[in-house]
């Protein structure tokens, strides 16, 4: 993922503004945000409670009964994680590199679109994310977009923003070496990018920003990737299927991994009060509006994902 860097150097600090810079990004998505609403949470129905834990394993169903021996060693092992003051790099090892680069990103804001589309245009992959995304039914208009200055232009900041956190964090759920974490590996991603789409939505539908939103749906699942490979590292061999009363102690602490990860990400302020409230608090048990906006988003995300 050097070309990021390549393509967008990380600046010491902010440059000076020049006068008469030409078309640059907007600021604001195409359509201002509805007025703030109250997020009402519907009720969970069977297909809701579908645990993430037995969809990212691809597990028959979780079991009744007790927590096994084995899987209180591993909630343990989590617990102790959770007292440390950070999350140390090797349970997440592509975050320490990808992370400020993100961060760095998010940040250079100031710039043309002709500069943006020149930069996209040196990697592939990018500008053809770019495109695909400016000529979504989301975006296009009643013109087809023909270049990529034009679908800079067209998808703004918010969804410039959206592709380069897309293409820069792919590689964080990628390559994982343990029994559970490789086995969980190939869906972390689709659950990600199911998870920040419904988060950026719910988000909107709240008044609230859409891309702390879609961040917080891109990055959550970073607690499970930490929780999983400390399970692999308890050496103890994990029941499968997995006890439902394992899988509703793990969803707490997935959710708390995530807020101790998260909180040396400084990238919006939305989304760092999330990751302080996170590693405080279970999903369910705070005001935080991000977190309200996130247990919908669950709901809404396992519905898709369980094909309901």
């Amino acid at each position: 993922m050097n070309w990021f860097t390549r393509l967008w150097p990380v600046r010491a600090t902010p440059q000076p503004a020049q006068a008469a810079r030409p078309a640059a990004v907007p600021a604001t998505p195409p359509a201002p945000p509805p007025p703030a609403v109250p997020l009402v949470e519907p009720a969970a129905s069977a297909v809701d409670m579908v645990p993430p834990l037995r969809w990212l394993l691809d597990c028959a169903p979780l079991t009744e009964g007790p927590v096994s021996g084995a899987e209180q060693r591993a909630l343990a092992a989590l617990t102790e994680a959770l007292a440390q003051p950070a999350i140390p790099d090797k349970l997440l090892p592509r975050a320490a590199a990808l992370m400020p680069q993100l961060i760095a990103l998010m940040r250079q804001t100031d710039l043309p679109s002709a500069e943006i589309a020149a930069r996209v245009s040196k990697d592939s992959l990018l500008a053809a994310e770019v495109m695909r995304l400016a000529s979504s039914t989301f975006y296009r208009g009643q013109d087809d977009v023909t270049d990529l200055q034009q679908a800079v232009t067209r998808i703004g900041q918010w969804g410039l923003q959206t592709v380069m956190a897309r293409v820069l964090l792919k590689p964080i759920y990628q390559g994982a070496a343990g029994p559970w974490s490789a086995r969980a590996g190939s869906r972390l991603w689709e659950h990600s990018e199911a998870l920040a789409r419904h988060a950026a939505a719910v988000a909107t539908e709240a008044g609230q920003a859409p891309f702390d939103g879609y961040l917080a749906g891109m990055l959550h699942d970073t607690g499970w990737i930490v929780a999983l490979n400390l399970i692999d590292r308890c050496g103890a061999a994990q029941p499968m299927p997995p006890s439902a009363a394992f899988a509703a102690q793990l969803d707490d602490r997935v959710h708390r991994l995530f807020g101790l990860a998260a909180m040396r990400w400084d990238i919006t302020s939305g989304f760092t009060a999330f990751a302080g409230d996170a590693r405080q608090h279970g999903p369910a048990s705070t005001g935080n509006p991000l977190a309200a906006v996130m247990r919908q988003a669950q709901q809404r995300c396992m519905q898709e994902l369980s094909g309901a």
